[in-house]
């Protein structure tokens, strides 16, 4: 009777987990939001904006958006959000919803740490996987025109740089599915100057024009003694990457500092006044010291008397 008491007591412990499992994922959809379209412009820069919030806060666990048909995830992983199942089975409305509150279980709300204008630029970046969304008109009332992502194989990276000008330039080639050659346009370049710790950054996720090449210029950039430093171009994420080493001037001639006389330097450069300074407080110190010692061997003499 016991055993058949304690069966009942952990079926229905069982029963109450996943009753409270199954209600703690339920998405709460605001009435006033369920049909609500895009509430900033659906243009490049608020995908751009929308690409960095994501990278920084939904990426660990969607990771890289593509666009598929369907959900292509394990069971229980977190969805691709670029499958056209989810983009043409949620409103923007809903999608925003479910980003701010969350589902209580594996999806945390968003809502208290990304405003809502970054919460809208997420999704206005989760649409740009969707060729069938159209986004609401701009401002001025014309339609807003999303380029077209470069969907090839970067097949070369040069770099090079201009010392008159002092104007990096960056020339991608690619390639399609089908290894006929095409320019790569809209592809997303980064340049760094290598440094011995880290790297330097000149411009980030800087686009290909229609030549498929960016430029940028260098700037007041720390040469060492020969004038020369490391560029570093990269794209995809740091996947491609090229490196030159360019001379930007004619260089300098290192001093070091301690070279003359200072006041803190090697023995033979240091001024003879800071010496005798030095040499006579050591000579004090140990004739306090000194003096110090034979008052107590003094005293010592007058207790023993």
């Amino acid at each position: 009777m016991k055993k058949n008491i304690l069966n009942i007591l952990s079926l229905i412990s069982i029963s109450l987990l996943i009753v409270g499992n199954v209600q703690a994922q339920n998405w709460t959809i605001d009435p006033e939001l369920k049909d609500a379209q895009l509430k900033i412009a659906y243009d490049e820069a608020s995908i751009d904006a929308g690409k960095s919030v994501y990278d920084k806060n939904c990426k660990a666990c969607h990771l890289e958006i593509s666009a598929e048909e369907n959900n292509s995830r394990a069971a229980g992983a977190a969805p691709n959000l670029g499958n056209k199942e989810f983009n043409k089975g949620n409103t923007d409305g809903e999608i925003f919803c479910k980003l701010s509150h969350g589902n209580g279980s594996s999806m945390p709300p968003y809502e208290a740490m990304l405003s809502e204008d970054d919460r809208w630029k997420v999704i206005a970046y989760m649409r740009s996987f969707c060729e069938s969304y159209e986004g609401p008109k701009a401002d001025d009332g014309a339609a807003a025109v999303v380029a077209e992502k470069f969907e090839g194989e970067i097949s070369k990276l040069d770099l090079s740089f201009d010392k008159d000008s002092k104007v990096i330039t960056v020339q991608l080639e690619g390639k399609d599915s089908s290894g006929n050659k095409v320019v790569p346009k809209n592809v997303k370049v980064s340049v760094f100057v290598k440094r011995a710790f880290g790297q330097l950054p000149l411009c980030a996720d800087k686009k290909t024009d229609d030549k498929g090449q960016i430029t940028t210029e260098l700037g007041d950039v720390p040469t060492d003694t020969a004038g020369f430093i490391t560029l570093i171009a990269s794209v995809n994420g740091g996947k491609t990457t090229a490196e030159a080493n360019v001379q930007v001037n004619e260089g300098y001639t290192w001093v070091n500092p301690l070279d003359g006389t200072h006041l803190w330097a090697t023995r033979d450069k240091t001024p003879l006044w800071l010496m005798i300074m030095y040499f006579g407080g050591t000579l004090l110190v140990l004739g306090v010291i000194g003096w110090s010692v034979l008052q107590l061997f003094r005293i010592w003499n007058l207790r023993e008397r």
